[in-house]
């Protein structure tokens, strides 16, 4: 029995850990401070920074934001009526859904087992549109289409009939759209707006940069945008030297 008590001691002490982690995880979501240790988000954080599973990290994120929202969730998963995957499950479904209706539904999931959370939102659960399974030597991607969407691929696929089958020209299309990233040189600017900058200089500008954001620390290939070093409100121009790759939540930190 005493290891009983003992895991019952240690299950409390768990318990106040966590609201503990939530509570000072909340702080550095308000101050973004991770925006100056490297990482874009504070789900890259989470799993870069502080070494948590995705799956982890992703609960710990969806109960960050509806706590932003309804606070006094921490108290419920401190009691024990809300489980950290129930708020997770919830915070899916509840994005767009008023801070009175977050509560509510919240309110009634407490002292629900997790099924019966997930039961809860079968019926709005939206249809995955294109899933990726990934093998050693492949990877299989299952395209789900609208009748109207569908319509239009068998339109092109028409057209392109004589040069390609569906496979090729998806092939095709993606080769064409890369080739417009990849043309290498370009002439001193033109335009006297310095926001002005021509595809030939930004594509020069991500392969220089890997085609990832260049604050340190941070390796983001998503949502790039290019960024003046100088700011134009300082009379930064855009020629090369004054240009740099960055993601937009690390443009958006630089201010």
């Amino acid at each position: 029995m005493n290891i009983h008590f003992e895991l019952l001691e240690l299950r409390q002490k768990e318990k106040r850990i966590t609201s503990e982690i939530l509570n000072k995880l909340q702080e550095m979501e308000n101050c973004r401070q991770y925006l100056k240790m490297g990482h874009p988000s504070l789900f890259d954080y989470l799993v870069r920074g502080l070494g948590y599973s995705e799956a982890t990290a992703y609960q710990r994120q969806a109960c960050v934001r509806l706590a932003e929202e309804v606070p006094e969730i921490k108290q419920t998963i401190d009691q024990g009526s809300l489980t950290l995957s129930a708020v997770t499950t919830a915070f899916k479904h509840l994005r767009k859904k008023s801070v009175a209706e977050k509560r509510k539904v919240l309110k009634s999931m407490e002292n629900k087992s997790s099924r019966e959370v997930k039961a809860m939102f079968l019926e709005p659960t939206p249809t995955l549109k294109i899933k990726k399974t990934e093998y050693v030597d492949k990877v299989h991607l299952s395209l789900e289409l609208s009748h109207e969407q569908n319509q239009k691929l068998e339109k092109l696929k028409a057209l392109k009939s004589h040069k390609h089958n569906v496979e090729s020209l998806l092939m095709d299309l993606i080769e064409k759209e890369l080739k417009s990233y990849e043309s290498k040189e370009f002439s001193a600017p033109r335009s006297k707006n310095p926001r002005q900058i021509s595809k030939r200089l930004r594509n020069d500008v991500l392969r220089t940069a890997n085609y990832q954001c260049q604050f340190p620390g941070c390796d983001s290939d998503h949502f790039l945008q290019v960024d003046h070093i100088v700011p134009v409100r300082w009379g930064g121009d855009q020629r090369r030297n004054n240009l740099q790759i960055l993601c937009s939540s690390h443009n958006l930190h630089k201010g």
